[in-house]
C-alpha cells in the first residue's frame, strides 16, 4: 500500500481549517507572482481596462479652450488641391495666425525636401516673422529601440523655427496608443515631443529636466516611465478640440477673435492622408489630435499615474480581494459566494474608476483574477471537501435534529466533530404509562397507528425546542441538548421542551376522548452533565452518533423512578440547579440508585405539571422538612393534610406510608434520610 497523501492526512486530522488558508495563501501568492512578471497575457487584458475607463466609463471631458486644430481636411484639399502642397499655401496661413495673435503654432508635419526656390525663401521667412513656429520632426528606430534615422525639415527653414518637436507615436502591441514618449534622445540631444513643446510654451517654460519617473517643467512635474513616456489621458474622441479648416484660415474666413491667443495645432484630418491613429475612444483619430491632448494634459497638470505607490496598492488589493472573496467561501456556500464576491468585485471596480478620475491607475485585473480564484478554489475545496462533510451530516442528523440545527452544521460541520467527544448536554427519556397492557388489549393495527400518532407529534415539540432525538426504544423516546452542536441552555430549552408536550399531550387527550379511544399518559426523566457524544457502530454497515454516560443512565433510571413515585417528569439536581429560577420544583426524595454509592436529589417540576399547585407544593415541603427531621407523627399529620387537598399525590401517600413504618420501625441513628431504590 502507498503512503496516504499529505492532504488526506490534513483532512484525516481534521486541519480543514489549515488546508483551506494554505490555499488561499498560494492562490493569492500565484496572482502576486504574475503581477511581478507581468504576464502578456493578463497585462493586454488590464491595457483594455483602461480603454474602458474612457469610453464606457467616464467619457469625454472638457478640453482645454486655448487649443484648437488647424486642419488640412477634405474642404482645404477640395478647394486647394492634392496634398502635399506647396509651400507658398502655408506662408499666408502664418501670417494670418500671426495678425489674428496666436500663442504658438504647432506643426504636425515636417518640410525634408526641396520646393521651389522662391517658396522655401518665403515659408522660412513666413516663419521667422511669426516667431512662435514650433516644427515637426520624426526618428525611426532600430530592433533594439535605438534611434536609426531622423526625418527633419530643411535648415533653412529649421532655422526661422523657435523649436523642433518630435511626432513619434509608439502605439501597445495591439495598435493601440496609450502612451507618448515625451523625449527621444538622438546624437546625445534629448528632442521633446510636439505636445511637451506646446506645454512648454503655453507655461511660458523654456527649459525641463529629467528626473526618475519625472519630466520637471520649472514648478510642473510630469510623471513618467523610465522611457520617459507618460500615459495619455484622453480627453474625449475625435473632434473634441474645435477644428477650423486649413483653407479658411489662409482665406481669412475665421474671425481673429476666434484664434486670439489660442495654441494651435496643424496636422492632417483627412481620412485620404492616412494620419489616423488608434485611440481608446476611436480606432480614426486623426494624429494632430494626440498631440494636442498631451500638451492639453500637461497644461492642465491632469495625468495618469502608474507608479510605486500605484504599484503598492495594486498588490494590496490582490491580496485583499483574494483574501476576502476566500472568507466569503467559509461563511457561505458556493451558491452564496459567488454573489457575494460578484458585489465585491463591482465595488472594487468603482473604486478603481474613481482612483482613475483622481489620477491614479490601479490595477483592475489582477486583484479580480485573485478574487475569482479565490473562489474557484476556496468553493471548490468546500464542495469537494467541507461540502461533503456537511453532506454527510445531513444524511446522518437530519431524521432526529431539528433543521436549524441541521442548518448550522451544514454551514459549519466541524463544530460537531465526529468523533468521540465530552460535551455537557441534558438527556431526556420519556415512556408511555401502561403502554404494555394497551397493546395487549388492542389489534397491532391500532397500535402501530396510536404510536405513530403519538411518536410524530413529540418529534415536532423537540425539534422545535431544538432538541436532538437520539433513538426511539419501543414507545419510549431519548432525547438530548447540548449535542453535536453545543447549546449553552441545554437544560433551560430541555424544561421548556416538557412544558410543550405537556401542552401537546392534553390535546392529544382530548382528541383521543373525542373520538372515542382510550387516551394515554407519560412520563419522563431529566438530566444534566457530561457525556461522551460520538459515532459508534461499525463503519459503512450500522452506525449512529449517540451520547453514553452516567449522565444518560441517570436520566433512564429517572425516568424509572417516576413511575414509583406517581409523576409525569423527574428532574436531576444538576438540571434543578441550571433551570431553578425559570421553573418552580418541589424536591421530591433523596435517593441512592441502583448501581450509586452517592445519594441524588430528585425534583418534580410543578406549573401544571404536577398534581400539587404551588401553595400545596409549599405544604409537601413543610411536612418533607419534619420527615427528614424524624418526627414522624407530625410529618405524617402533615402529608395527611396535603392528600386531604390532592388525594392523587403519590408522593404525598409514599410519605405518609413511610411515617407509619418509621414509628414502627425507627431508623438507626445515622440516618441520613436517603431512599434507596432497588429498581432501576
Amino acid at each position: 500500500m502507498g503512503s496516504t497523501p499529505f492532504w488526506k492526512k490534513m483532512l484525516m486530522l481534521g486541519n480543514t481549517t489549515v488546508l483551506s488558508l494554505l490555499l488561499a495563501t498560494l492562490s493569492i501568492f500565484s496572482v502576486l507572482l504574475l503581477y511581478y512578471t507581468q504576464n502578456p497575457f493578463l497585462e493586454a487584458f488590464e491595457a483594455r481596462t483602461y480603454d474602458l475607463r474612457f469610453r464606457d466609463l467616464r467619457g469625454p471631458i472638457q478640453p482645454n479652450p486655448d487649443i484648437g486644430i488647424i486642419a488640412i481636411d477634405e474642404k482645404s484639399i477640395a478647394e486647394l488641391g492634392r496634398y502635399p502642397w506647396s509651400r507658398d499655401r502655408y506662408a499666408p496661413l502664418l501670417d494670418r495666425l500671426a495678425a489674428a495673435k496666436v500663442k504658438a503654432v504647432m506643426f504636425d508635419a515636417f518640410f525634408p525636401e526641396h520646393d521651389t526656390a522662391a517658396n522655401d525663401k518665403n515659408f522660412a521667412a513666413a516663419i521667422r516673422r511669426a516667431g512662435n513656429v514650433v516644427l515637426g520632426t520624426t526618428f525611426d528606430f532600430d530592433k533594439n529601440g535605438r534611434v536609426a534615422t531622423v526625418t527633419r525639415s530643411l535648415p533653412e527653414i529649421e532655422r526661422g523655427a523657435i523649436g523642433i518637436g518630435h511626432i513619434n507615436q509608439l502605439p501597445d502591441d495591439d495598435g493601440v496608443i496609450r502612451r507618448n514618449p515625451l523625449l527621444i534622445e538622438a546624437d546625445g540631444k534629448q528632442v521633446p515631443s510636439l505636445g511637451l513643446m506646446a506645454a512648454m510654451l503655453a507655461l511660458g517654460e523654456t527649459k525641463f529636466a529629467t528626473e526618475d519617473f519625472d519630466i520637471a517643467l520649472g514648478n510642473h512635474d510630469i510623471p513618467v516611465d523610465a522611457e520617459n513616456r507618460m500615459w495619455i489621458n484622453y480627453v474625449g474622441g475625435p473632434g473634441i478640440y474645435p477644428r477650423y479648416s486649413f483653407v479658411d484660415v489662409m482665406n481669412g474666413r475665421i474671425p481673429a477673435e476666434k484664434l486670439k491667443g489660442k495654441i494651435l495645432f496643424i496636422g492632417a484630418t483627412a481620412l485620404g492622408i492616412y494620419d489616423m491613429r488608434v485611440t481608446p475612444f476611436s480606432g480614426n483619430t486623426p494624429g494632430v489630435e494626440l498631440h494636442a491632448t498631451i500638451a492639453d494634459d500637461i497644461i492642465s497638470g491632469r495625468y495618469i499615474r502608474q507608479g510605486g505607490m500605484e504599484a503598492l496598492i495594486d498588490m494590496f488589493f490582490i491580496v485583499a480581494m483574494g483574501a476576502v472573496a476566500f472568507f466569503l467561501t467559509t461563511r457561505l456556500r458556493l451558491y452564496g459566494a459567488i454573489p457575494a464576491t460578484a458585489v465585491l468585485i463591482a465595488g472594487y471596480v468603482w473604486f478603481t474608476y474613481y482612483m482613475f478620475n483622481a489620477g491614479q491607475w490601479i490595477n483592475m485585473i489582477y486583484p479580480v483574477i485573485s478574487a475569482v480564484i479565490a473562489v474557484l478554489v476556496g468553493g471548490g475545496f468546500r464542495y469537494l471537501v467541507l461540502e461533503r462533510s456537511a453532506r454527510e451530516m445531513r444524511s446522518m442528523f437530519s431524521s432526529y435534529l431539528s433543521p436549524k440545527l441541521v442548518a448550522r452544521l451544514e454551514k459549519d460541520p466541524e463544530a460537531a466533530r465526529i468523533g468521540g467527544d465530552n460535551k455537557e448536554v441534558t438527556v431526556l427519556f420519556t415512556d408511555i404509562k401502561g403502554f404494555t397492557s394497551f397493546s395487549e388489549a388492542h389489534p397491532p393495527q391500532e397500535v402501530v397507528s396510536r404510536l405513530n400518532e403519538y411518536l410524530g407529534a413529540m418529534v415536532q415539540v423537540i425539534e422545535q425546542h431544538d432538541g436532538t432525538i437520539d433513538k426511539f426504544i419501543g414507545d419510549g423516546i431519548m432525547a438530548y441538548w447540548g449535542a453535536p452542536l453545543a447549546q449553552p441552555d441545554h437544560a433551560k430549552l430541555a424544561i421548556d421542551c416538557i412544558r410543550a408536550i405537556h401542552v401537546r399531550m392534553e390535546a392529544l387527550r382530548t382528541q383521543w376522548k373525542e373520538r372515542g379511544v382510550e387516551p394515554f399518559s407519560i412520563r419522563g426523566g431529566i438530566q444534566s452533565g457530561e457525556v461522551v457524544a460520538g459515532n459508534v457502530g461499525l463503519a459503512g454497515k450500522k452506525m449512529e452518533y449517540t451520547v453514553i454516560g452516567d449522565t444518560v443512565n441517570q436520566a433512564a433510571r429517572l425516568e424509572g423512578s417516576a413511575k414509583y413515585y406517581g409523576v409525569t417528569y423527574l428532574v436531576g439536581e444538576e438540571t434543578y440547579q441550571m433551570t431553578r429560577e425559570m421553573c418552580r420544583y418541589r424536591e421530591l426524595d433523596k435517593i441512592r440508585v441502583v448501581g450509586k454509592q452517592l445519594p441524588v436529589t430528585i425534583y418534580e417540576p410543578l406549573e401544571g405539571m404536577s398534581a400539587l399547585d404551588f401553595p400545596m407544593a409549599a405544604r409537601f415541603e413543610a411536612a418533607l422538612a419534619l420527615y427528614r427531621a424524624g418526627e414522624w407523627e407530625k410529618a405524617q399529620a402533615a402529608f395527611s393534610t396535603v392528600l386531604d387537598a390532592a388525594l392523587e399525590d403519590k408522593p404525598s401517600r409514599i410519605y405518609f406510608e413511610r411515617c407509619g413504618y418509621f414509628m414502627q420501625n425507627p431508623p438507626p441513628e445515622d440516618w441520613d434520610g436517603v431512599f434507596n431504590r432497588e429498581e432501576k
